[in-house]
């Protein structure tokens, strides 16, 4: 029994139901994201927010294109059953590593969840707050500032903004995690064939792109909350809260560098796709 159980586990998806030639199906969507890429890669740069790139669906549907698209890079219509073959077992690779960023994006927005909802809760139900004198903040002889601190009109605009980013964290990762129980299965059980799948991504790649920005949201609106939410606390806790939510546009523009650095990558190849009709092969080099 065990034995049998392996074997349903590891048995491969069917490459293609459909009937006619595949080939010809193959090639035909080939030539379709030779298309989808044209209009981006006639240009000399990009980024993660042009347009034309997110028309390719940016990193994540731009790199199943581009994948597509090398099937058939010359337009012949014409491919062996062995070059078919490889490229169908290829996508059902590309598949398994695309449910597996789905899955570890669901268990983020998922843990950002758990944590934003209790403290929304808290922060609606009132949070305990130290006096402008408690020994923890210096007793009688604390800092002015600290006294100013707790007026009404500076605590009800924390109270507002703090209210406001956890909601946005709620959302986002609600949103995140939506979208990875819609789009796991769609790449799995609910098409029975390989071919199918690459069907649906073709039309599909464009919303791929939204699970990282929901996932990233849902974590830097949470540490953005913080300083506001801590407010009600003390000014020592809202203060060194203010690391954690620097961290949010530090951590950003360092891998936006890195987003920006791979659209080119990217770029690269379509261009030379494009241009001479070059096979992309496996650990190729792009300089």
């Amino acid at each position: 029994m065990l034995d049998q159980g392996k074997r349903h586990r590891v048995r491969p998806t069917p490459a293609s139901l459909l009937p006619g030639d595949r080939n010809a199906r193959l090639c035909a969507m080939a030539a379709e994201a030779r298309e989808k890429l044209r209009h981006w890669s006639s240009q000399e740069k990009t980024n993660t927010f042009d347009s034309l790139y997110d028309g390719v669906g940016a990193h994540e549907g731009c790199g199943g294109l581009l994948r597509i698209a090398a099937l058939d890079p010359t337009g012949s219509g014409h491919l062996t059953e062995a070059e078919a073959d490889r490229f169908l077992w290829e996508s059902s690779q590309l598949f398994e590593e695309l449910i597996h960023f789905l899955n570890l994006a669901a268990l983020v927005a998922a843990l950002a969840f758990t944590v934003a909802v209790p403290l929304a809760v808290l922060n609606l139900d009132g949070l305990s707050t130290f006096d402008a004198i408690d020994p923890s903040l210096g007793g009688a002889q604390s800092l002015g500032w600290y006294k100013r601190w707790r007026g009404p009109r500076l605590l009800h605009a924390m109270h507002w903004t703090g209210n406001g980013l956890i909601a946005l964290s709620v959302y986002a990762s609600f949103k995140a995690i939506a979208l990875c129980f819609v789009m796991i299965p769609s790449y799995s059980f609910y098409l029975p064939d390989v071919e199918s799948r690459l069907r649906f991504f073709m039309q599909d790649h464009k919303e791929i792109q939204y699970v990282w920005a929901y996932t990233y949201g849902s974590v830097a609106l949470l540490l953005l909350s913080l300083p506001f939410l801590a407010a009600r606390i003390s000014p020592v806790a809202s203060t060194c809260a203010l690391i954690p939510a620097a961290s949010a546009f530090s951590v950003f523009r360092a891998l936006l560098f890195r987003a920006d650095h791979m659209a080119n990558f990217q770029l690269d190849i379509a261009r030379r796709l494009m241009a001479d009709g070059g096979e992309i092969f496996r650990g190729e080099v792009v300089s």
